[in-house]
């Protein structure tokens, strides 16, 4: 849709209100509360019957065509209209409603951190603190295991009990866990803030939770993706060192492929992840409607996007290295305290670098989140006119 429509399209009041419900709030339907789901454009609308409503995006409305003025004396008065948004509802939350410009995709994160807490930074916080937790309590183990005999002077490596095994395993897949939640609850907390909301994790949830299976779908197909890519670009060194006789131009063909294929294609795989990771969440679809739409929706804005998000990657994680570079240094300096002293020596790593790691972990996950969801809603508002709707469905909620 371009520009010269949508202003149209606001002139004329051709786009029909969608309702907004609070989060906390329901509507009935049939008797049946129901939701309001960022729903694609001419999708019908879900209800749940015997569930509260939970706290989703509507996508554009059904148009809603005007019609002339019958003259006086020849029938019933024309349906009003719904008026054109107002001034006061073109912000009312962390954006003005409008295609967002460069700038706006590097600052309004930080917004949303600030707006909805609870859930930008709390959720990551509460899933990552668990996720490390058991990584912590798992290398103890490995550390302390009597088989390994890692703490004697001479360590017997003469195996690993099979407790020390399930935990670790048990917490890997609890950090893959908290990378899947931790960037899709960020989407509801970061689309609400749009509209001037604030949400707690609860209702968060229970938008993420209806919608896991495809989530982890997607994470699946995304780490099957850059798995394969990895190994077309170390095939080379591979099948060298698998004849016993590694060259110097292998490796120079995989540093090659690694430039010309592995980052571009890695950039495209956590592009399409991120983003449709916040459409599942907000519109409720599963994996494949999810790809299938953010195919249509980023035409024309591609590598736009991808620069947005590699500039915003960098510098999140230039500001997370230091962070971690950080709690190293402050790990060292309490080790100086009881060099000798074993238990000093990993109280000062768990403890001291631990949490700069926790901390620099949930920034990431809540920045580049955040990324995600304003490039989502940022292509359905060129594309689809949604800064209208949003802009209505805010007058409409400030005449209530």
């Amino acid at each position: 849709m371009t520009e010269d429509d949508r202003r149209a399209r606001q002139d004329t009041g051709d786009t029909a209100v969608p309702q907004w419900p609070s989060p906390e709030a329901t509507s009935e339907v049939n008797g049946a509360p129901s939701s309001h789901a960022w729903t694609a454009p001419g999708a019908p609308a879900q209800s749940h019957a015997g569930q509260p409503s939970t706290p989703e995006f509507t996508g554009p409305a059904s148009d809603t065509r005007a019609q002339p003025a019958p003259s006086a004396g020849r029938g019933p008065a024309p349906e009003q209209l719904a008026a054109a948004p107002s001034f006061r509802s073109w912000q009312p939350g962390i954006i003005p409603l409008r295609p967002l410009s460069f700038g706006d995709f590097l600052t309004v994160p930080f917004k949303a951190m600030r707006y909805n807490r609870a859930v930008v930074l709390g959720a990551p916080l509460l899933f990552t603190l668990v996720s490390t937790i058991l990584m912590l309590v798992a290398l103890w183990m490995v550390f302390t295991d009597p088989q390994l005999g890692l703490l004697d002077s001479t360590p017997t490596l003469s195996g690993i009990s099979p407790q020390t095994v399930a935990l670790l395993l048990v917490s890997v897949l609890m950090m893959l866990l908290a990378d899947v939640f931790s960037s899709s609850i960020i989407a509801p907390g970061v689309a609400r803030a749009v509209l001037g909301e604030r949400i707690g994790i609860p209702v968060a949830w229970r938008q993420v939770r209806r919608r896991l299976g495809s989530l982890l779908l997607l994470y699946l197909v995304s780490a099957a993706a850059l798995t394969l890519l990895l190994l077309a670009v170390f095939a080379p060194v591979l099948v060298s060192l698998g004849s016993g006789d590694p060259s110097g131009g292998a490796v120079a063909l995989s540093l090659v492929l690694f430039l010309l294929l592995l980052l571009p294609a890695g950039l495209l795989v956590t592009l399409a992840q991120g983003i449709a990771r916040a459409m599942i969440v907000l519109e409720g679809i599963s994996m494949v409607a999810a790809l299938r739409r953010l195919a249509r929706l980023i035409r024309g804005r591609f590598w736009w996007s991808v620069l947005i998000l590699f500039v915003a990657a960098a510098l999140i994680n230039i500001v997370s290295s230091v962070l971690q570079y950080v709690g190293q240094f402050g790990a060292i300096a309490v080790s100086f305290v009881a060099p000798e002293n074993v238990a000093v020596l990993m109280v000062a790593f768990f403890v001291v670098y631990g949490l700069t790691y926790i901390v620099s972990l949930v920034l990431v996950y809540s920045y580049v989140g955040s990324v995600f969801a304003l490039l989502y809603i940022d292509l359905r508002m060129r594309h689809e006119g949604f800064d209208l709707d949003l802009a209505r469905a805010a007058e409409e909620r400030a005449r209530g």
